[in-house]
């Protein structure tokens, strides 16, 4: 399963990723107190889909084999105007994409769209989720606003990737629509191979409506 975040310029993706996975590749430029992303992070974890639970890299040795397990990868963009084609070629083939909004600067918005737009151009038709992030800070304007200035009938959801608050829910319910999502696209592909009749897609439309 593979994902791709992405955002405006210090909106949060990094401090995501590295929440999700503490082991997570970072490539960043400093100067003193300030730091940005200019290449991207990478994170892996594994998800139980049985469990429906996450386990980091130090805890390999914890997962049941017997269980759906899946190796999800996390790739982060750089969040600048100027990266837009890097961000597509990092979007591109992605089974999900986390859109991350800083909540305490609306100005952001403009950019926030503009990327949104990124990655329904480079991915395509994949489950998106929009997370508000910085809803720790007093002047983070609340998910509904947030989705009302976008205006954009997605998910949008609070969170704090900082504080960690609503990160590991919210991302343990979108890997289940990514799963969903995979599977009825692998359905898909096979009829097309196989050519079945079309009532067998009707059943397939029914048995991925449940999973």
């Amino acid at each position: 399963m593979k994902l791709v975040v992405m955002g405006p310029h210090q909106a949060g993706k990094s401090t995501l990723i590295h929440r999700l996975d503490p082991w997570a590749v970072k490539m960043d430029y400093s100067k003193g107190t300030f730091s940005t992303t200019v290449g991207f992070d990478y994170g892996i974890v594994l998800w139980d889909a049985t469990e429906n639970r996450i386990y980091r890299k130090n805890q390999i040795d914890l997962v049941d084999p017997s269980n759906e397990i899946w190796k999800v990868t996390i790739t982060g963009t750089p969040g600048q105007v100027s990266f837009a084609p890097v961000r597509k070629v990092l979007a591109k083939g992605k089974d999900g994409v986390i859109l991350v909004i800083d909540s305490a600067r609306p100005v952001q918005m403009v950019y926030a769209l503009s990327q949104y737009r990124e990655a329904r151009d480079a991915a395509g038709p994949v489950p998106l989720i929009i997370f508000a992030n910085k809803q720790d800070l007093p002047q983070a304007k609340s998910a509904e606003t947030i989705a009302s200035l976008l205006g954009i009938r997605s998910n949008v959801v609070p969170i704090s990737a900082l504080k960690g608050t609503n990160v590991e829910e919210s991302f343990l319910q979108f890997l289940k629509e990514v799963r969903r999502s995979i599977l009825a696209r692998s359905i898909s592909e096979r009829l097309v191979e196989r050519k079945e009749p079309r009532w067998i897609s009707w059943v397939r439309r029914k048995l991925t409506s449940s999973v």
